[in-house]
């Protein structure tokens, strides 16, 4: 553990070092995230922010430092002891539990042909104290992974509970090749962005604290985005309407840990499920939108969004960390929602609102039998 300490600081000592030399230093904001239980969700509990430093002059040279910190809650649905998926106990709720969180992010990007094409390369590292949610529903987090006659650590590796104390630590290996030609702003999207990315998170860089991890990760995306009108004047922007598609295929395999089953999980990507749930090897997903953007407040870096979605995706394999596969007639879990996100845009990075769905396929855990589902909402994912 002190080895590893050293070797941070001594990373973090040299980058900001070669900081001080850049031609060309900026700040970088990454990333939020929330407790659903706090001002409903509508509060931000985490952050994820650094600098970079770019060396590059007609391409891209660029190293990010990134530091992230703060308090949030998971909730996730396979039983602890069996594996067994879509898990609803206690009370309909799968468990539940908050986690204290610290990230070291190491990032370089190199730009090839003007920055058309990015190929990144990253070490990132977590910290993770998990604990019983302080809104727990009359069961701790230890007590919600032997519910069922025994905690098995195969299925939730990172949750191993010594003492009734469950810590993690880990580190992931990414590499990821970016093709940009995507005019983006707050109210007009043209072209394609595609990428494909791989990431590792080998054992001997996951077992320093209580918890394990040791996975890969291999994903495809690419945006397609078509601006259809715009009412603009001399000195304003006012009103745009623009269609985005979305098509993400995943293959995760491995002991994964419930920080890495977030983003592919099935629910996730099919907008009104549950994050963390329909967790299986292999995802695809297409995502449709249809983007109303304006009329503005008269400050160009704020606009109001009403953003209509059509999604289906598709999951298969076996369920994260067991042997159990989908059981469907079709061998494969379907999922497909239609909605609308009703948000407020500022600066192009954060979208505060409402989503509403309608899921016509399997159901959400936390409202079991509802098709009309909703959430606040911090971002819109493309």
């Amino acid at each position: 553990m002190k080895k590893l300490v050293t070797i941070l600081l001594v990373l973090l000592i040299s980058a900001f070092s070669l900081f001080a030399a850049s031609p060309d230093f900026r700040f970088i904001f990454a990333d939020l995230d929330q407790h659903s239980e706090i001002l409903i969700g509508f509060c931000p509990t985490y952050v994820l922010v650094g600098f970079g430093a770019d060396f590059g002059e007609a391409n891209t040279s660029e190293l990010q430092v990134l530091v992230g910190g703060g308090y949030t809650q998971r909730m996730v649905f396979q039983d602890p002891h069996t594996g067994e998926p879509h898990y609803t106990e206690p009370e309909g709720r799968g468990i539940t539990y908050d986690v204290i969180q610290g990230d070291l992010f190491l990032r370089y990007d190199q730009g090839f042909l003007d920055d058309l094409l990015m190929l990144r390369a990253s070490v990132e590292t977590q910290y993770e104290y998990n604990r019983s949610s302080f809104v727990d529903r009359n069961e701790s987090l230890v007590d919600q992974l032997n519910l069922t006659g025994g905690y098995n650590p195969q299925i939730y590796p990172d949750l191993q509970p010594e003492n009734g104390v469950s810590q993690f630590l880990g580190t992931t290996l990414g590499l990821r090749f970016t093709y940009d030609a995507m005019d983006d702003s707050i109210l007009m999207n043209d072209g394609i962005l595609a990428y494909v990315e791989a990431k590792y998170a080998p054992l001997f860089l996951n077992r320093w604290l209580d918890g394990t991890a040791d996975y890969y990760s291999l994903t495809a995306n690419a945006v397609f985005a078509k601006t259809l009108y715009t009412y603009t004047t001399e000195n304003y922007d006012w009103f745009s309407i623009v269609l985005i598609d979305r098509v993400n295929v995943n293959w995760t395999d491995g002991s994964v840990p419930v920080n890495a089953q977030g983003a592919v999980s099935l629910g996730r990507k099919v907008r009104g499920y549950n994050t963390y749930s329909y967790g299986t090897q292999f995802s695809a997903v297409n995502n449709f939108d249809i983007r109303f953007a304006g009329p503005g407040i008269g400050i160009d870096s704020i606009k109001p969004r009403i953003n209509v979605f059509f999604d289906m995706g598709i999951g298969a394999g076996n369920y994260f960390n067991t042997s159990i596969p989908v059981e469907t007639e079709s061998g494969v879990n379907f999922l497909s929602s239609v909605g609308a996100q009703f948000t407020v845009t500022f600066f192009d990075f954060i979208d505060l609102g409402y989503e509403l769905a309608y899921i016509f396929t399997g159901e959400k855990m936390t409202q079991p039998g509802e098709r009309l589902v909703g959430r606040f909402t911090f971002f819109l994912d493309f």
